[in-house]
């Protein structure tokens, strides 16, 4: 098991931080979701396996993609896209090569599937 701790930028539309909700609730286990306004940020907490949260996650970008439009964002948060950034963590020391293995699997499929690009770090 790994999760996820994906930042989207989006702390002031509740349509939209409900569709990402939404979107960010299956296949993995969405634990948490913090909002923050002045920070014009969302913050969702994941669980579940190595597949389960590259699709969670797939579907939770595809939704910023579609209804986040930074053209018009400010925040007092620096921000990058409108899927900020999405840490991959273990759960336990010895999951760190899967955790970092399922990073890229999703940077390669968020590039092929939905044609954003992907910095990775770390």
């Amino acid at each position: 098991m790994l999760e996820s701790v994906p930042n989207f930028s989006e702390g002031r539309d509740g349509e939209v931080i409900d569709a990402l909700r939404r979107s960010l609730s299956a296949p993995a286990r969405l634990l948490d979701v913090h909002v923050d306004g002045d920070h014009h940020r969302s913050v969702f907490t994941l669980v579940g396996e190595e597949e389960q949260l590259v699709e969670t996650l797939l579907a939770g970008i595809a939704c910023a993609r579609e209804r986040i439009d930074l053209r018009s964002h400010e925040g007092a948060h620096p921000r990058i896209g409108a899927a900020d950034v999405v840490p991959i963590v273990p759960i336990r020391p010895e999951a760190m090569a899967r955790a970092r293995e399922t990073a890229t699997v999703l940077a390669r499929r968020i590039g092929a599937e939905l044609g954003l690009p992907v910095f990775l770090y770390g």
